[in-house]
């Protein structure tokens, strides 16, 4: 039962940075152009068919008792965060 809980803890983080990442996303589009808007609404989606694959990963792991590996597919959503946000600071996007 104990080592449940990083797993949980990660894929509550996971959720978390992605849900972050859509409202900067969604912040940042407020003055964009036709084709930054479709590449934003693209990021958006793509961040949460990623986070709803990761969470339902990260359940089945935890269910067929491999919470380290349920960690590590719950987190993942965070490290893609990272990387988009570093891309797209380095783009100047």
């Amino acid at each position: 039962m104990l080592q449940i809980l990083p797993a949980i803890s990660a894929s509550f983080i996971g959720l978390l940075s992605s849900l972050g990442m859509i409202v900067m996303l969604m912040a940042g589009m407020a003055n964009a152009k036709e084709r930054q808007l479709r590449q934003g609404k693209r990021m958006m989606l793509a961040i949460a068919v990623m986070e709803v694959a990761a969470l339902a990963g990260a359940v089945w792991l935890m269910v067929e008792d491999r919470p380290w590996l349920a960690s590590a597919v719950g987190i993942f959503p965070l490290v893609a965060v990272v990387v988009l946000l570093i891309v797209l600071v380095k783009i100047e996007w």
